[in-house]
C-alpha cells in the first residue's frame, strides 16, 4: 500500500500534474476571485442589472490576466532597454573586472607562490574559453524555435486556464458538493487549514526577525564605513529570509574577497557580522516561532532535496507538495481534527 501510494504520487507529480496544470491554475483563479465576485453579485445594482456571480468573476479574471500580462510586457521592455543601455559600458566593466582579478591575484601572490601575472593570465584564459564554449553551443535558429514553441505553449496554458476558471465559477457549487463527499478531500482541507494558521504565525515571526537582522546589517556596515550602507544592509537583511543560506550568501564571500585584497579589518568585520546575524536568528527564532507550524524543518528540507533529485528544478515546490499528499494519505484520522493552535 505504501509503495503503491508513493509510486502514484510520484507519477502523478511527474506526468499528470504538467498536463493538468492549466486546469489547476484555472481553479485557483476561480477561488481567488470568488469572494469578490460573490460580494459584488449581492449588491443591489448587480441584481437590478442581472449580473451573476459567474459573470462578474469572469470579468475579474480577464482584468487580472490583462494586468499581469501588461506588467510582464512592461517589465520585459524595461529590462531590454536597460540591457541595451548597459552594452556601451561593457568595455569599462571588463576593464574593472580584469583590474579586480589582478589585484586579488597580486594579494594572493605571497601565499600561493605564483606570480600575479601568471595566475591572472590563467584566469583570463579560462574565462575566454568559457565564453567561447557558450557561443559555440548556442544555435540561434534552434533557440528561436524553442522560444516560439515556449510562447505558444504559454499562450495555450493561459487561454485554457482562463476558460477553466470561468467554467469553474459557473459550476463551483456542484464541484464542491461532490468533493466534500470525498474523505481524502476533507482530510486535506483540514490539514491545509492547520498549515495556513501555522504559516500565518510563522510569517509574522519571520518579519520581526528580518527587521532586527536588517538593523544589525545596516549598523554593522555603517561601522565598517561601507558606501551605501543603508541599501546594502537592507538588501542583505532580506537575504536572511532565504532557507539555509541567509546572510552568509553575501557576508562570507565578500569577507573572503576583502581578506584576499589585504583589507583585513573589513574582511573580518564582514565575517563577524555573519556570525552575529546567525546568532540573532538562532536566539529569536525558537522564541517567536515555537511550534506554530507543527512540521519539522528537517523534513521540509529533506522533501525539497528529494524533490530536486526526482523532479528537477520544479522539485523545490513539488517535493514538499508530494510529502504533503503522502501525509494526507497515511496520517491517522485524529490528526485531522480542527483544533485551535
Amino acid at each position: 500500500m505504501i509503495v503503491g501510494a508513493v509510486t502514484g504520487v510520484f507519477l502523478g507529480m511527474k506526468y499528470v500534474l504538467p498536463v493538468m496544470l492549466p486546469f489547476l491554475i484555472g481553479w485557483m483563479l476561480a477561488e481567488m476571485v470568488h469572494p469578490m465576485a460573490a460580494y459584488l453579485a449581492e449588491r443591489p445594482w448587480s441584481k437590478k442589472l442581472h449580473f451573476t456571480e459567474s459573470g462578474i468573476g469572469s470579468v475579474v479574471i480577464l482584468i487580472f490576466i490583462l494586468l499581469v500580462l501588461g506588467f510582464l510586457i512592461m517589465s520585459a521592455e524595461a529590462v531590454t532597454k536597460k540591457a541595451g543601455e548597459s552594452v556601451k559600458y561593457f568595455p569599462v566593466i571588463q576593464q574593472e573586472a580584469e583590474k579586480f582579478i589582478y589585484d586579488c591575484c597580486e594579494s594572493a601572490e605571497g601565499a600561493i607562490g605564483i606570480s600575479a601575472e601568471k595566475s591572472s593570465a590563467y584566469i583570463y584564459q579560462q574565462m575566454y574559453l568559457l565564453k567561447q564554449h557558450f557561443l559555440r553551443n548556442g544555435n540561434g535558429v534552434e533557440k528561436a524555435m524553442h522560444s516560439v514553441k515556449a510562447c505558444v505553449s504559454a499562450l495555450g496554458v493561459i487561454m485554457i486556464s482562463i476558460i477553466t476558471g470561468i467554467l469553474f465559477l459557473q459550476e463551483r457549487e456542484k464541484v464542491l458538493a461532490f468533493l466534500e463527499k470525498q474523505i481524502f478531500f476533507m482530510k486535506m482541507k483540514e490539514f491545509l487549514k492547520k498549515i495556513r494558521r501555522g504559516m500565518k504565525e510563522y510569517l509574522k515571526a519571520q518579519v520581526k526577525i528580518m527587521l532586527v537582522i536588517c538593523l544589525v546589517c545596516v549598523a554593522g556596515l555603517w561601522i565598517l564605513k561601507i558606501p551605501g550602507f543603508l541599501g546594502w544592509g537592507l538588501t542583505v537583511g532580506l537575504l536572511d529570509a532565504l532557507p539555509v543560506l541567509g546572510t552568509g550568501l553575501f557576508f562570507i564571500p565578500a569577507g573572503i574577497l576583502f581578506l584576499i585584497q589585504g583589507k583585513n579589518i573589513v574582511g573580518i568585520g564582514f565575517l563577524v557580522l555573519y556570525f552575529i546575524t546567525a546568532a540573532v536568528r538562532q536566539f529569536m527564532e525558537p522564541r517567536l516561532v515555537g511550534s506554530h507550524i507543527g512540521v519539522s524543518p528537517l523534513l521540509v528540507l529533506f522533501s525539497v532535496y528529494l524533490g530536486l533529485i526526482f523532479y528537477g528544478g520544479a522539485g523545490f515546490v513539488l517535493g514538499p507538495l508530494s510529502a504533503l499528499l503522502l501525509y494526507g494519505i497515511f496520517a491517522p484520522q485524529e490528526h485531522w481534527t480542527d483544533k485551535r493552535m
